[in-house]
């Protein structure tokens, strides 16, 4: 698949190239895959609607470059913790393309994409401040931890449509379950994954090729 003017594909070893390409393009939630030199390779629509930056200004550029403490040393942290664990779940204060100071929480996970690592960063929600103006939703996280077991295909399914930004109601509309059901099987996913907050699961599932066809 091209993307931004690279030849890009999902290497082998569980990862599935169609449904990773589909799901980053397509979702409403901001992503982007950093590589090891820590220079943005690609992000989607939404994040380029969130922070309003040009995606020709933000490909090759460093990330973090926008943080708004002028500090890097936590940011440098953050970078040598994904690099070490191949997982984060991190806050950060950047700075809007307006020029206003925004309140991101995300979450990333290492992938490889042509045989090359590649950290996919995943946003769990984002304000203005000092007003605090909502851009992206918020989701609780949750502190159970389990590894290991593999996602059922129902699971499967309710992950793939989190991970394109539908709500839990959404979700149990388009499958025809209950939103209490759709909460369980987030839940159930998450234990699986050992991932804390739905941002987390969403970077897992697709960094690893969780989610299936």
């Amino acid at each position: 698949m091209t993307l931004l003017g690279h030849q890009m594909s999902i290497t082998p070893g569980g990862l599935h190239r169609r449904t990773f390409w589909s799901v980053f393009e397509q979702s409403r939630i901001p992503m982007a895959l950093v590589n090891e030199n820590r220079c943005y390779v690609a992000i989607n629509d939404a994040a380029v609607e969130m922070f309003r930056y040009r995606r020709e200004d933000v490909i090759g550029a460093l990330a973090g470059r926008t943080t708004a403490d002028p500090d890097p040393t936590k940011d440098n942290a953050q970078w040598k913790q994904l690099l070490l664990t191949n997982e984060l779940y991190a806050e950060r204060v950047v700075e809007h393309s307006s020029g206003a100071p925004m309140r991101v929480s995300y979450a990333a996970h290492s992938t490889s994409i042509d045989g090359q690592w590649m950290a996919l960063i995943v946003a769990l929600s984002a304000h203005v401040e000092p007003d605090g103006v909502e851009l992206i939703g918020t989701a609780e996280p949750d502190t159970s931890s389990t590894l290991g077991k593999m996602l059922t295909p129902r699971e499967r399914e309710v992950v793939r449509c989190l991970a394109l930004g539908q709500c839990t109601r959404q979700i149990a509309a388009d499958l025809h379950l209950s939103p209490a059901t759709v909460a369980t099987h987030v839940r159930n996913a998450m234990v699986k994954t050992d991932a804390h907050t739905r941002a987390q699961l969403v970077a897992i599932v697709l960094g690893d090729g969780l989610i299936g066809h």
